[in-house]
């Protein structure tokens, strides 16, 4: 027997000129030594190649600025095997300290957040998650640690680790925090008011009501018992407490759409009866020609006094804000759904941006060249009480030609 080497290899392998078996009676030659060598070769050059890969992706893991740990699903409490430098960086411990332990320590007392349910849940069913967790580093200080956790699988499709990629989110976390603070804040201020608004209105309520009584009281006194200066006092007296006693009723009426208690006494009437009632003021003042169209005989089972107010309102936009346009179109119409109340005028119109906030509570739509009164309450209220019925409430409007207030309420 001779010994040979290839010339590949470092492998000494044995030569004989005679042949030798196999197991399965085949005849093994001496050049299958040659192969054997040249397969072992191979397989070196490839274990230094996988080594080769493995410091790569390590120096890669090292080279990334999030944190990234992966743990050994296979044990028991699902210990850390790997972490980057990042993750030493973002937590002050070195791996010496975390591997082998579960990454729950970073948790310190606060075990019962909700992200770390959802993380055992994820275990459980070997699924991806995302979870938000205040985390502690290994001097104490706290830090908020975003997570993106993924199973790894070997090929028959069992999860045998864990993949946590972390993400320092601290400074988002504390803006949240302090943007839900302030919106609190925000709200127990609004809340404030609300509740100021409702008492004061209650607590006008009362000597408003006293003093319109004496004023009432004064107008039946017989003409000739006071002067006209008097009696054009008591005039101007009249309206100035009747615009009171709208503002304190507005007031009270926001005050019951925001807490959802507005009561509606509904009965079934005639359109063009509320429509004609509720006009009656703005047609005696002879400054303005209110014109109706369509059905006037259409009838709903609505709150009359309320939509009263509703299409009050309305005609008083028109008024307010197109005073050039003396002419105000009130049309009736309907599908099988709905009944639908237009309030048209042609005055100069309202600009679009305007448009989304004109339902908005205390919002005041002023022009450049009218300056209204009031507290901004009178479409706040109108689309409250229309929603309220179950209806619509709508504005379409175009400079130089006008606007369009509309509101709908059911049939059935």
């Amino acid at each position: 027997m001779m010994t040979m080497m290839s010339a590949d290899a470092k492998h000494i392998l044995p030569y004989c000129k005679c042949p030798v078996f196999c197991l399965r009676g085949c005849v093994f030659h001496s050049w299958h030594y040659s192969c054997i060598a040249m397969a072992m070769t191979t397989r070196d050059n490839l274990t230094n190649q996988f080594t080769g890969q493995g410091q790569l992706i390590h120096a890669a893991f090292d080279a990334a600025f999030n944190g990234i740990i992966i743990i050994d699903h296979q044990q028991p409490n699902d210990p850390i095997i790997y972490c980057n430098k990042a993750f030493e960086q973002l937590t002050g411990y070195d791996r010496g300290d975390v591997l082998g332990k579960n990454c729950r320590f970073l948790q310190g007392d606060q075990r019962l957040q909700e992200g770390r349910f959802e993380i055992q849940e994820a275990l459980l069913n070997n699924s991806h998650c995302v979870v938000e967790l205040l985390n502690y580093r290994k001097d104490g200080s706290e830090f908020w640690n975003e997570i993106y956790i993924s199973p790894i699988k070997n090929e028959w499709g069992v999860t045998t680790h864990y993949v946590g990629i972390q993400n320092d989110i601290s400074d988002r976390k504390l803006n949240e925090i302090k943007l839900k603070s302030e919106a609190g804040q925000f709200k127990n201020l609004q809340q404030q008011k609300n509740d100021f608004i409702s008492a004061a209105s209650h607590e006008l309520k009362t000597p408003v009501t006293s003093l319109k009584a004496s004023l009432q009281l004064l107008n039946k006194v017989d003409d000739a018992q006071h002067t006209t200066k008097v009696s054009a006092l008591i005039t101007q007296a009249n309206k100035s407490i009747g615009k009171v006693a709208n503002l304190i009723e507005e007031l009270l009426v926001s005050d019951q759409l925001l807490e959802g208690s507005l009561e509606l006494r509904k009965t079934k009437f005639a359109l063009g009866k509320l429509i004609s009632a509720c006009c009656s003021g703005t047609r005696l003042e002879g400054k303005y020609k209110i014109v109706l169209h369509g059905d006037e005989d259409l009838e709903v089972f609505a709150d009359f006094e309320r939509m009263d107010q509703v299409v009050l309102n309305m005609v008083n936009n028109a008024v307010k804000y197109a005073a050039g346009s003396k002419t105000i179109n009130i049309h009736i119409s309907s599908t099988a759904q709905v009944a639908k109340v237009t309030v048209s005028d042609r005055g100069e119109g309202i600009p679009a941006e305007r448009l989304p906030f004109l339902f908005d509570r205390f919002y005041k739509g002023q022009t450049d060249d009218v300056q209204t009164s009031g507290l901004g309450l009178g479409l706040y209220i109108s689309a409250g009480i229309v929603k309220r019925h179950g209806g619509d409430i709508g504005v379409e409007s175009e400079l130089g030609k006008g606007s369009s207030f509309w509101f709908t309420l059911p049939l059935k």
